[in-house]
């Protein structure tokens, strides 16, 4: 299997990838976790990987393609998210010492639907402290380190988001999920050279996520590019009884011909 493109290829080249069967959805965690486990550290970028989750969602979505089931864009398709979305079984520490081991009874509603939509989980994310929540004058509050640029390890990676950005700017995965207050979507996107998307209020449901703001919360991914963005929003958008103040509309997405 060539590997020299997969780390920085969008999830449509890799979805394409797959449905030709030049890799497997396994190959691709496999090759995502080596990364993630060898330059996470590196960067600050990684609170744990999730190896067994992600081997098993893996070997399911290839699975499922050889006899013809298709979740969609992001079928096999390796990911990270913030570790301020709970995950059922792995520890959720909100980026806080106190919360090292702390683990969640339930996956967030993000994480049931990209579940839904094939995507496997590689790894939870480092964040700063608590989402930034006492201020970023501490660009190091969190148990992992300050997260640092893929471009320049001497400067910051940007926050709260700070591993999401990193993850996907160094090619540990595909793409990430972030969430923003008041821009730890849009900061680490812009810092580290990769596309953000903030949703509107409301359009994705905060269900599993720790609150900053309830008011002002949102969760939304960050990929290589805004097409990819789009796909990823697409599949987790949408009302979610759990969180009412979530909006009663659907969205969809439909790309460009």
């Amino acid at each position: 299997m060539p590997t020299e493109s997969l780390p920085f290829a969008s999830i449509t080249d890799l979805g394409r990838r797959l449905r030709l069967r030049e890799v497997t959805a396994v190959q691709l965690a496999e090759f995502f976790l080596e990364r993630l486990n060898r330059l996470g550290p590196e960067y600050h970028a990684v609170v744990c990987t999730t190896s067994e989750t992600a081997l098993k969602q893996a070997d399911q979505a290839d699975q499922e393609l050889r006899v013809g089931q298709d979740r969609g864009p992001l079928h096999g398709i390796p990911f990270g998210v913030k570790d301020l979305l709970s995950t059922k079984g792995i520890p959720t520490t909100w980026g806080a010492t106190p919360f090292e081991t702390q683990i969640i009874d339930e996956d967030a509603t993000v994480i049931v639907r990209l579940r839904n939509a094939g995507a496997v989980l590689c790894a939870k994310l480092a964040m700063v402290e608590l989402a930034g929540g006492f201020g970023y004058r501490q660009a190091n509050a969190s148990f992992t380190g300050p997260g640092l640029n893929p471009w320049d390890k001497t400067c910051w990676s940007g926050g709260s988001s700070s591993g999401s950005g990193t993850a996907v700017g160094a090619g540990l995965v595909p793409f990430a999920i972030g969430s923003e207050t008041m821009g730890s979507i849009v900061t680490p996107s812009c810092y580290c050279g990769v596309s953000g998307l903030r949703p509107t209020y409301g359009r994705v449901s905060r269900h599993g996520a720790m609150a900053l703001s309830w008011t002002m919360d949102k969760i939304g991914p960050i990929c290589r590019t805004a097409e990819d963005c789009g796909w990823v929003l697409n599949a987790i958008a949408g009302p979610d009884p759990a969180d009412s103040t979530s909006l009663p509309e659907p969205w969809s997405f439909a790309p460009r011909p």
